[in-house]
């Protein structure tokens, strides 16, 4: 009995600590005939002082697009944001290795990181290089 009460508190401890690394968000936006609807539900994990960061600026992204389309979105602070991102070096694209060598190396602050972290997951570095 005491072998089953030692891993359910492993397995507790385990699950309360991978969760709280996660961080979420999802974008409200009222439709055209004003309906309310949530989109972009969007999840980064592992560095909740750039995780925070990476999940604002999707969900800034998204609200840009919904107002593109006609859509009010319910956090108008989303519109205010600046998503750029700091030139990768040499001129590539940036990618996840690149984001993560230069942050490791104290190169690139939390923000600027979940910014980049954001920009390459959405695939933009795709379509703006």
């Amino acid at each position: 009995m005491a072998t089953v009460i030692r891993r359910f508190v492993a397995l507790v401890i385990v699950v309360t600590t991978l969760s709280a690394c996660t961080t979420t968000g999802h974008l409200v936006y009222f439709n055209t005939n004003g309906e309310r609807k949530i989109a972009c539900e969007t999840e980064f994990f592992g560095a909740p002082s750039v995780d925070i960061h990476a999940v604002r600026y999707t969900l800034s992204y998204c609200a840009q697009q919904a107002v593109a389309k006609g859509f009010k979105v319910e956090d108008e602070s989303l519109l205010d944001m600046d998503l750029s991102v700091p030139d990768a070096p040499n001129g590539e694209p940036w990618t996840f290795e690149s984001a993560t060598a230069l942050y490791k190396a104290n190169k690139l602050t939390d923000k600027e990181y979940g910014y980049i972290v954001a920009n390459v997951d959405l695939g933009l570095q795709e379509v703006t290089q």
